[in-house]
């Protein structure tokens, strides 16, 4: 009987404790915390810039005017020029060696014959003259060429030296007759190209080699413009101060389709944009402006001769402008960075308001820029009637400023302001611009906004790409789906895609996905489900389950213990 007792208790014994042995692994897989594979060392790889370098080729295209008896070497001034910039384009700056092995500009450099010319006598000697219009603004050349191809027209001119930068990737450059060689026409384009694009190159050097996109104080262009995003939300305001003075309208929604639309179209391959409009009354400001009474004074050097008074703003009061409190400025129509622009029309008491300069003149357009914020211009209209509509043609120089505004806060560059009147030893350099076209950008700023943005977006995924996998590498209770595995692989493989089609000159395909890159790399990063088991570690199951495993195995392995003794008492018995 007490065998068939030790026996019945033994196997209870093990029937315990294989339930719980083979329970163990299904408690363990069903627990645990499902993290897919990301591809860490390839992530690390393009943090370091080991997969592929940043690459921004340009091709220009020399058309010198020529006849065919001339002995122009154009293969030597190829050559010798495109040498002298790609060692321009590639000079690497103090502490920015590494940024010279990740960013490079290629240049190649094609001089070709332009040959509509004739010889006519002029004086005493003989000089070129273009055969046909000489209207150099009007004057029909090749084709509109793509993103990174430039064509430079040299033709000779009987006194000066004359720069006239077209709209279209385009540039006559004339030269003064008697400097007419081969060696001035190298010397002054090794000078204009570089300036083409000096600040547009610092820009993409500045992204890779700085470790965050935060502005620095010193750099005004980057506190301004707003972090890249693919679609923009546009809010036009109408602010009224006091309604019971006067009542305002306007036909926004017209002048947005007048003034505005063509710029957006324009930009639309870098970001959309999506447009509302609202008018909001009793619009008061947060405090009381400053007031300045004309009378007694002679001399007013001001925008126009005030025969009353006035209120004003003054630099230190424009920061606080905006009545955050009161003024519904919050878009409810996207998730997408807003862009607020307002029209500011003072209530009659604080009327008419200007602003002040820092020399305490009245501005030009009485109107003001908020760094990554939007802009405002404040109007004074006629308060003879109890309302005031301001129609289309009204809106014309509110919304000019509007779009300037505009093209500052996405980072436009005036193309104007990079390239300044040049003195080149003894080369003088008179340098004219053709008016801006309709869609108020040109197609050089176009291409210096897509190039800086393609490098903005790959920096930016690879930032998030790395944080990503830090992240998840640090905090191994994170959860990792198989759809964030998807993300950061198609992410990777649109990095590669941009890379080289950048090498290719392709920066259309180069820009769609760079775009790709850095919305998939933020849907990864951002994705809620990322955090769900964030705190719910190890220790959290420790300390749920071992109030029930504790009490249980206790006597479990006291029994095992208990066994092990009789069976080596028995044994030892046995021997005997």
């Amino acid at each position: 009987m007490s065998k068939d007792t030790d026996r019945t208790r033994r196997l209870i014994l093990i029937s315990f404790w294989a339930v719980i042995l083979l329970a163990l692994p299904l408690w363990w897989k069903t627990t645990e915390i499902y993290r897919a594979q990301l591809p860490f060392t390839e992530i690390e790889q393009w943090s370091g810039w080991e997969v592929s370098r940043l690459e921004f080729p340009t091709l220009f295209t020399l058309h010198i005017a020529s006849k065919d008896q001339e002995a122009f070497s154009f293969k030597d001034l190829s050559s010798s020029l495109e040498e002298y910039l790609l060692t321009s384009f590639n000079l690497s700056e103090a502490n920015q060696t590494i940024v010279k092995k990740i960013v490079q500009f290629p240049v190649k450099i094609e001089s070709i014959p332009w040959q509509n010319w004739e010889e006519n006598e002029s004086g005493n000697r003989m000089v070129w003259v273009f055969m046909g219009d000489i209207d150099l603004i009007n004057l029909h050349l090749d084709g509109l060429t793509s993103n990174g191809h430039y064509d430079i027209y040299i033709l000779p001119r009987s006194d000066s030296n004359v720069l006239h930068v077209r709209n279209n990737r385009q540039a006559i450059l004339q030269i003064a007759t008697n400097k007419w060689n081969r060696d001035v026409i190298e010397i002054i384009l090794a000078h204009l190209i570089p300036s083409f694009f000096a600040e547009e190159q610092k820009t993409i050097k500045q992204f890779v080699f700085e470790s965050s996109f935060e502005a620095k104080a010193d750099d005004p262009s980057s506190m301004r413009t707003l972090k890249y995003s693919p679609l923009y939300q546009i809010t036009f305001s109408l602010m009224n101060g006091d309604p019971s003075d006067l009542l305002v309208g306007w036909e926004i929604e017209e002048a947005v389709s007048v003034y505005l639309k063509s710029f957006l179209d324009e930009i639309s391959v870098v970001s959309n944009f999506t447009i509302d409009s609202q008018v909001q009354h009793y619009a008061a400001l947060t405090f009381e402006p400053d007031y300045k009474d004309l009378s007694g004074e002679n001399n007013i050097d001001d925008v126009a001769n005030f025969s009353r008074p006035y209120y004003y703003l003054t630099p230190a009061s424009l920061p606080h402008f905006i009545n955050s409190a009161e003024w519904n400025l919050a878009s409810a129509v996207s998730s997408y960075p807003t862009i607020n622009f307002i029209l500011y029309v003072p209530s009659k008491k604080q009327s008419p308001l200007y602003i002040h300069d820092s020399k305490g003149f009245i501005t030009e357009n009485n109107a003001f820029l908020i760094p990554r914020w939007g802009g405002i211009v404040i109007s004074n209209p006629d308060t003879s009637n109890e309302t005031y509509k301001f129609t289309v043609e009204e809106l014309k120089p509110v919304m000019e400023i509007f779009v300037s505004q505009l093209r500052g806060l996405l980072g436009v560059q005036e193309f104007k302001s990079a390239l300044s009147p040049a003195q080149l030893s003894e080369y003088s350099i008179e340098i004219n611009y053709a008016s801006p076209p309709h869609t108020a950008i040109t197609s050089w700023e176009f291409d210096n906004l897509v190039r800086r943005r393609i490098a903005e977006n790959i920096v930016a995924a690879v930032s998030t790409l790395k944080s990503l996998s830090q992240l998840v590498s640090e905090i191994p209770n994170m959860v990792v789906l198989d759809h964030i595995q998807t993300e950061v692989l198609n992410a990777l493989e649109s990095l590669k895609q941009s890379c080289t089609s950048l090498r290719e000159m392709h920066y259309d395909l180069a820009l769609d996905y760079a775009k790709q890159a850095i919305v998939r790399s933020e849907s990864a990063f951002f994705d809620p489900t990322m955090v769900s088991m964030l705190y719910f570690p190890d220790e959290h199951k420790y300390a749920i389950y071992m109030p029930l495993f504790v009490p249980i195995s206790v006597p479990l392995l006291v029994a095992v213990l208990r066994e092990v003794r009789e069976l080596r008492t028995r044994k030892k018995v046995a021997m005997q």
